[in-house]
Formats: structure tokens, C-alpha cells, sequence
């Protein structure tokens, strides 16, 4: 974990001014590349036989390794570019806590990023000075909380940034060997039929199913007749279904969200839906046994990223719940992974993500009610409701001894569950899963109750 002393001491903005560097270098190197094939292009004039193929098949050589470590040295230089400025952001917000605020406030900050209130004479006995060092206490935990995230997000930036730069090096060392070489692609592991490998998190396509053409009809009385019904139905569930809370949010979404894309509360949907938690559970115990085998592999502190899986197709895993079966149905499901090695035990830190295309398919029919999905589809046909994507994550922390992965995800909670009354969900919680607690009212999630 990195320390405030140790960030004070780095200065992230050089790994800017060299990516900057390392581009012109790039640059002036590749010139002379294309300047030597123009040289060699306009001495072969007239030249026949061998000769003439040994000097063209050169130039080609040497046109393809400029190619190839061209490719790799502005990768690298985007990497030093990209973490640098995200390193530096961080440090500079630390110090600034630090230095202008905590400090000058009294605070006491070791150089873990915990921080301790001044003591105030008199307290706890007498209740006036118990009452500061209440204040001066909390003030001191709300410094803590905003240091110790400056130090995590600079460490995650730090690994990403360690990770991907000695990848592109190690591609280079190659090239510089074999200037034709294929560039190497990063440690991979297989399972299920998904793909994990080292590297940062990358979202896979978004495959969408068999929906309705925009803009494709002309409306008659019948559709004017359908929408009024299928709007009064939702003002009614909006009111008297609040167990299909985020379904109602979701279809209010398609009238109303001109095809914005809307974040879904996963938090809830794996607390609600036994099938949504299967699928979570077993994506991160595959993600952890993928992590594992890196770990025997030699590496310590690394990334990984995962493909998608389809959930709730051929393969089952539909949502049981008529709340998740009407707002995500069958989804797509894909994970990356922060691990680190500590001791003889390996820490990551996975988040899983849903995505899918809201839309309604031709000649299916509501699981619960039967309805077709040609009568809303029609609406999408019409262009008065729109389809649109949806997305949601959730993080937690598994931790094992290496060379025993899980085989049932244990973990721990890490993300904070989004209840939003006020929003889609009811303010007291009902028909919904876990404790009564406050609200962050993720404005992405569903719409303001009026």
C-alpha cells in the first residue's frame, strides 16, 4: 500500500513529460524508416535479379518493424501519458488534504493516511470540551476516509500503470531481437468457455437480440388505443406494484428515456434474485481461479480482465424474480480484477458487471403475464419509446491461499448497496430485500417520483 511519504516523493508529472518525449523520439524514428525505404526504392531503378529481391525484401523488413514498434512505443506512450496524469491528480488532491487542510486544522497524519484529533483538555468529564472532541473527532475520521481513498486509488493507478508499461516493454525487447517477431499477447486462462488475461479492464460488445426498426410504421387508432393502456398500466404499478420497482423504472425509462442509457441497482438485483447471485458468485470464483493460476505464474500485483458470458440463454440462469425477469431478462456478464499477492494469500478485488440492450423481441410473450412483446415493440416501431442499454456493477474482495481458489465464491462486501427512495424504490423499504437504510439516490437509477 502506498504511503503519503512515499507519494510526496514521486513526481507522476515526469512520466508525462517523457511519454511526451518518447512520442517524438517515436516520430523521428519512424521518418527515418520511411526516408530509408524512399532511398532504397528510388537506388533500385533498373536493378534486376537477385540482388534487387534481397534489397526490396530488406525494405519490406525493415518497413514492418517500424510497423510493429511504432504500434507498441505509442501504446507505451499513452500509457505513460494516461497514468501519469491520473497519479498526479491524486497526489496532488492528497498533499492538498494533507498539508492545507488536516494539518492546519490540528490533525496529527502518520504516514499510513490514518488521522488523529487534537485532545481536548477537560473532556470526556466535562461535557462542553466532550462535545468538541466529538466534532474535532469526526472532523478527523472524514480527513481519514478521503486520505486512505487518495492512497488506494494513487496504489490501483500505480499497478495499472506498472502492469501495462512492462508489457509494451517486453513486446519491445522482442522486436529489438526480431524486428518481424508478432507482437506477444498477454497471459491467458480458460474456463467455462470465458477468457481471463492479464491487463486492464476492457468492455466486451454488447450483442443485441431480435428487437423492432425504429421509425418503421405509421401510427393508426388501435396504437393510440394500446398506448394509452399500456401507460395506465404503468402508472398503476408504479403505485400498487412496488415489488417491480425497477421494472416500472426500467419501462417508464423506455417511454420517456429518449434512448439514454440507465444504470440498474446490481447491488439489489443479487440480493433480490437467487439466479442474478448464482451468476455473480460463479463469475468470481472463475475469475478467482484465473487469478490464481497468474499468481503460480510468478505474478504478484497485476490486473486481469474476463470475456462475457451470456446469462439466462441456452445455458439457463433467467432471473426467478418477475422484478429482474421484466428489467434485465437474459444479460450479458463480465468481470475485471485488481489482484495482489500478501504473504502467502492472494487478495482481489473483482468487479462483476451486467450489461444488456432493453428492448422487447419479436413473438415472445411476458413469462408472468403473457403478454406479447409485439405490443410494446410496436411502440419502438412507432418511434414513441425507444430501446436503450443498461448496465450495473458491483465489487467485492476474496481472498485465498495461493493454490486454493474457491470453488464457491466467500465474499466480502465492498460496493454499497443503492437503495433510492424517492426515486424507484419506496422510502420504507417494502417488498425489497435487507435492512431499512438511508438513501444515496443514484440519479441514474430510475427517475424522481413526482
Amino acid at each position: 500500500m502506498a504511503t503519503i511519504s512515499y507519494i510526496r516523493a514521486c513526481q507522476p508529472s515526469t512520466m508525462v513529460n517523457y511519454g511526451s518525449d518518447l512520442a517524438a523520439q517515436n516520430s523521428s524514428f519512424v521518418n527515418s524508416v520511411e526516408q530509408v525505404d524512399r532511398d532504397v526504392d528510388s537506388t533500385m531503378n533498373g536493378w534486376q535479379g537477385d540482388a534487387a529481391a534481397a534489397a526490396s525484401g530488406r525494405t519490406v523488413a525493415s518497413k514492418l518493424a517500424a510497423t510493429n514498434i511504432d504500434d507498441v512505443t505509442t501504446r507505451l506512450v499513452g500509457h505513460y501519458q494516461t497514468f501519469g496524469t491520473e497519479m498526479d491528480g491524486y497526489r496532488t488532491a492528497l498533499l492538498g488534504i494533507v498539508d492545507n487542510e488536516a494539518v492546519p486544522a490540528g490533525m496529527t497524519v502518520p504516514d499510513d493516511g490514518s488521522v488523529i484529533a487534537p485532545k481536548v483538555p477537560g473532556a470526556p468529564a466535562n461535557p462542553t470540551s466532550l462535545i468538541i472532541q466529538r466534532r474535532l473527532d469526526g472532523q478527523a475520521a472524514g480527513f481519514q476516509t478521503r486520505i486512505k481513498e487518495l492512497l488506494h486509488n494513487y496504489d490501483v493507478a500505480e499497478t495499472k500503470a506498472t502492469q501495462a508499461v512492462r508489457l509494451e516493454a517486453s513486446a519491445l525487447q522482442i522486436l529489438t531481437k526480431a524486428p518481424t517477431a508478432p507482437i506477444p499477447e498477454p497471459p491467458t486462462f480458460s474456463i467455462d468457455g470465458l477468457t481471463y488475461k492479464i491487463g486492464a479492464p476492457e468492455k466486451p460488445n454488447l450483442s443485441t437480440d431480435n428487437g423492432f426498426t425504429p421509425g418503421n410504421a405509421t401510427p393508426g387508432i388501435g396504437d393510440y388505443m394500446s398506448a394509452a393502456k399500456w401507460k395506465a398500466m404503468l402508472n398503476a404499478g408504479e403505485i400498487g406494484r412496488s415489488d417491480l420497482d425497477d421494472a416500472t423504472a426500467a419501462y417508464r425509462h423506455f417511454w420517456e428515456g429518449d434512448g439514454a442509457a440507465l444504470e440498474i441497482d446490481y447491488e439489489e438485483a443479487y440480493r433480490e434474485d437467487p439466479s442474478v447471485k448464482s451468476a455473480v458468485d460463479e463469475e468470481i470464483t472463475r475469475a478467482a481461479m484465473a487469478a490464481d493460476a497468474f499468481v503460480r505464474d510468478g505474478n504478484t500485483n497485476f490486473q486481469i480482465t474476463g470475456t462475457a458470458a451470456d446469462v439466462g440463454g441456452k445455458d439457463g440462469g433467467y432471473p426467478e424474480t418477475e422484478n429482474w425477469q421484466k428489467t434485465i431478462g437474459a444479460y450479458q456478464q463480465w468481470s475485471h480484477s485488481n489482484v495482489r499477492v500478501e504473504g502467502d494469500r492472494v487478495v482481489m478485488d473483482v468487479t462483476v458487471e451486467a450489461m444488456d440492450y432493453y428492448n422487447f423481441n419479436k413473438g415472445a410473450n411476458d413469462l408472468e403475464t403473457g403478454a406479447p412483446d409485439d405490443e410494446n415493440g410496436r411502440f419502438a416501431e412507432l418511434g414513441w419509446a425507444k430501446d436503450f442499454e443498461t448496465g450495473g456493477k458491483l465489487t467485492r474482495t476474496v481472498s485465498w491461499e495461493i493454490g486454493q481458489p474457491p470453488s464457491t465464491a466467500t465474499a466480502l462486501e465492498t460496493s454499497d448497496p443503492e437503495r433510492n427512495p424517492g426515486r424507484e424504490d419506496r422510502a420504507d423499504n417494502r417488498d425489497s430485500s435487507g435492512d431499512r437504510f438511508p438513501s444515496d439516490n443514484n440519479s441514474d437509477s430510475g427517475r424522481p417520483r413526482k
